[in-house]
Formats: structure tokens, sequence, C-alpha cells
């Protein structure tokens, strides 16, 4: 009973779409109308139907030279291996992210950037101070915190105008970077550093310091930062943790299948 009344809530005209997709990725090249609606019984008009909503969404390519045949797009190539890099950062960085988590007694984050936003894909909290602020999936403006400016810092100016071209720099507390001009100067030193601080730039009392994440093309993928409620801002301590971080990033890169020849 509980299987029927699961398939009572399929969408059959999904299951059909999706029937197309796989027929064509076992057929492994370029098929037609009459051969996909006879392979899975459908009429030709219906199936006709279906290819041009999958085409209309870029799923698959009509090929104009054959009329009537269809290939799969990259599309799905594309979405798959946006999986594989998420899954590929998530897992080569945990056992880092755990151990710096342990050692160091601060809240660990790994962080990702979109659209100019930064985005937390993994938190390791410690206690009893840990931070609250943020969560994992929370989006939060990149340009006041270490991990979001370490990832704009990789950024092209054409890029970083393109992000703040209609997004406001919110000034958070007296420590937040509100300036474009300001913070493009401030991210210049952070890539000749390779590592950015957060004094209280988003929150008042937290202080964070951050590193990138490259992947096998060299690329910076993501950050991984150590954030504290008042941690001393002394020049040794601030030695310490930047050095942790740093080792922490490069650890997490050479995992991603980044050299050191990329440099």
């Amino acid at each position: 009973m509980a299987t029927e009344k699961k398939y009572n809530y399929l969408i059959q005209s999904v299951i059909k779409a999706l029937d197309i997709l796989e027929e064509m990725n076992a057929h492994n090249e370029e098929i037609g109308v009459k051969e996909l609606s006879e392979q899975l019984g459908m009429g030709k008009s219906t199936t006709h139907r279906f290819l041009a909503t999958l085409e209309y969404k870029g799923y698959i390519t009509h090929v104009e030279e054959k009329k009537g045949k269809y290939h799969l797009s990259l599309k799905l190539f594309e979405m798959g291996n946006n999986i594989l890099k998420s899954l590929d950062l998530h897992s080569r960085s945990l056992p880092v992210l755990q151990d710096l988590n342990k050692r160091m007694n601060k809240t660990v984050h790994l962080v990702v950037l979109d659209n100019g936003e930064a985005v937390f894909v993994n938190k390791l909290v410690s206690y009893p101070t840990s931070v609250t602020y943020s969560h994992i999936g929370k989006r939060s403006p990149a340009h006041c915190l270490a991990s979001g400016k370490v990832l704009l810092a990789y950024l092209s100016h054409d890029e970083l105008d393109a992000i703040y071209k209609d997004k406001e720099l919110i000034q958070f507390t007296p420590n937040t970077y509100a300036d474009l001009a300001k913070l493009k100067r401030h991210l210049v030193k952070i890539r000749e550093e390779g590592v950015a601080y957060d004094f209280g730039e988003y929150e008042p009392n937290v202080n964070c310091v951050a590193a990138p994440i490259k992947n096998h093309l060299g690329q910076v993928v993501a950050a991984v930062s150590l954030s504290g409620i008042d941690f001393p801002s002394s020049t040794q301590v601030m030695s310490k943790l930047s050095q942790e971080i740093r080792l922490a990033a490069d650890k997490i890169s050479h995992n991603l299948g980044y050299s050191d020849k990329h440099s």
C-alpha cells in the first residue's frame, strides 16, 4: 500500500521526459523521433513535443543537418560535474577541518563564493565560544568576512565591478570596508599575503582569519577560516593563526589535486 501511495504522487510527464534522456544516453549517439517513439512506446507527436521541450530547456540539441535527429547537450554533464566538485570539496576537506577545529578550539568554516556572497558549506563549532552568526547554507556579504574577502581577492577588477554594480557595500560595524576603492586596495594586499583577517567587520566581537583553497587547475574554489569571539589580535597570536590556516588551506588544495607548479 505504501508503494502504491508513493507512485500516486509521481508525475508521469516528468517520468517520460527522463525516460527520453536515459534512452538517448544509452543510445550514445544521435537519435531520431521515430526511433525514440518506438523504443519507448510513445506516439511520434508526443515524443516530438517532449524533445522540443527538452531542447528549449537546453538538455538536448537538434542536429541541423540531420532532420529529426537529436543528441544530448553538455548541460547534464555540467550539472553532474558541479555535484562532483561539491562532493569532492566536502569529502576532501573534512578531515583537515576536523583536525584544525580540534587543535585550535575555534569555529572552522568552509566557504564558497556565489554572486558576491559568501556561502557557508561546512561549519565545525568550538565550545563554549562558538560563533553564532553562521550556519551551513547561510549566505552572508563577502566584503566583511575574512573568508569572503579571500575569495574576492582572486577576482579581476571587472568581476568585482560587475558584482558591486548593483550591490551595496553595507557597513555593519565601524571596521567594515564600505568603500569599493578602499576594498579593492585591501584585496590586493590580501592576494599578496595569501591570507585575510576580519577584526569585527561583520559582528563586533568576532575575529577571523582565512586562506584560499585551490583546485587542480590552480583556481581558487573555496576558503577555510578560523573564527572566535574576542580572540587576541596580537602579532604573535595572529602569526600563529595565519600559519595554521595557510597550512590547512594548502592541505585541502593538495587533496583537490593542486600542485605547487601552478604557483
